[in-house]
């Protein structure tokens, strides 16, 4: 327990760094080899030697909260951005600050070559602890500039530029056959567009591989928004472009931290099926897990097992994702929840997430009602 501690403690005080260093390049981004240049030229220590690969460390990045990356133009360049609402300030303040002459392109990050993309690994010494460094000092270091007397850095720059390449050609590429385009529908589930809150964001980002959409204080990845309201997602339904024939919603946990009234959650819920129907979509409405904020009886779980038994009575489609987050006393399985809630950037109350088990099987049992509902009568069909 102790050395699992230790471990975790690790892990957040290694995410709080990278964060920093990615934060003080928040005018023109971070590529891979300035989040692991700048690393070393504060801690001594190298990433790769933590990470071993390029595609490893990328891996931790992505989900990172805060974090996202985005493509620089024609040239394919992979640029980090992060901000949380704890450093928005300091994330304004650097953004407004004239940008280096050297950050206008990036000519010379592209690859002369294309050489395996396998990682190097420059020390075969075993791993050091991380040294002990103040976020204020990381956050307000100089960034490094671009140093020609490092020769081998342009060799690091041009072995990730193909791991890159690959690791964002999902965000960016045509479609396959088995996935919805991206780029118009956000975030999808064996070619259904997700819909949700906060739980689904993270199933998007942790576990499909979805990333954040750039340019927002709130965390948002297609129609998946940090603090989505019953209300705020009829109002998407209506104006957002694109609507997939097949939509996997999630919606209402957060309603239900702000104590709506269960009239009230009814009327916006009626209107998100109805903005639905008026764009010619039956959805698939899942029903709510357990909220693990709360614990035994309260009126809060009172008006959530009221609002689920509406779901199930008034929706031709419905997938009921309760019974997977509790006990057969329907005693909730707080195994399947992270320890301690977090505050999300979309609300103002703190949300306890499912965890990596909670949402590894939550999507192996949304892939098996999936399938009944597509194979079975769409309309009909009770799962």
């Amino acid at each position: 327990m102790v050395l699992l501690e230790s471990l975790e403690n690790r892990e957040e005080h290694l995410v709080d760094e990278l964060r920093s260093l990615i934060i003080t390049r928040s005018k023109d981004g971070a590529t891979v080899d300035e989040i692991i240049d700048d690393y070393y030229e504060i801690n001594g220590t190298h990433l790769l030697n933590l990470f071993h690969t390029r595609s490893a460390l990328t891996r931790f990045l992505v989900a990172m909260v805060g974090a996202w990356c985005s493509m620089e133009g024609s040239n394919g360049v992979i640029l980090w951005y992060c901000h949380t609402p704890k450093t928005n300030h300091i994330v304004e303040s650097i953004q407004k600050q004239p940008s280096p002459v050297r950050a206008k392109n990036y000519r010379e990050y592209m690859p002369r070559s294309f050489p395996d993309e396998s990682a190097p690994n420059d020390s075969q010494t075993g791993q050091e602890p991380l040294p002990k460094c103040s976020e204020k000092q990381v956050m307000w270091r100089t960034p490094v500039r671009y140093n020609r007397r490092r020769v081998r850095r342009k060799e690091r720059r041009r072995r990730s530029y193909s791991a890159a390449r690959k690791f964002a050609k999902k965000y960016w590429s045509l479609p396959t056959a088995d996935e919805l385009d991206v780029r118009k529908y956000g975030p999808s589930f064996h070619k259904h567009q997700l819909m949700g809150d906060d739980f689904f964001l993270s199933i998007a980002k942790w576990d499909l591989g979805f990333s954040f959409e750039r340019g927002h204080k709130i965390a948002r990845s297609g129609l998946c928004i940090s603090g989505l309201t019953l209300c705020e997602a009829a109002k998407r339904v209506k104006f957002t472009k694109y609507i997939a024939p097949n939509v996997l919603v999630n919606v209402g946990t957060v309603d239900l931290l702000y104590g709506r009234q269960m009239t009230n959650l009814i009327d916006d819920f009626n209107s998100l099926l109805a903005r639905f129907r008026e764009r010619y979509v039956e959805p698939i409405i899942t029903t709510l897990a357990p909220i693990a904020n709360v614990v035994g009886c309260s009126l809060m779980h009172e008006r959530l097992l009221k609002f689920n038994e509406y779901i199930r009575s008034i929706c031709p489609r419905y997938i009921d994702v309760w019974k997977y987050f509790v006990h057969p006393d329907n005693s909730v399985r707080f195994e399947c929840y992270q320890q301690e809630p977090r505050h999300m950037t979309g609300s103002n109350r703190p949300h306890v997430l499912w965890n990596l088990h909670g949402r590894q099987n939550l999507l192996h049992e949304l892939g098996n009602a999936v399938a009944d509902q597509i194979c079975d009568d769409p309309v009909q069909s009770n799962v």
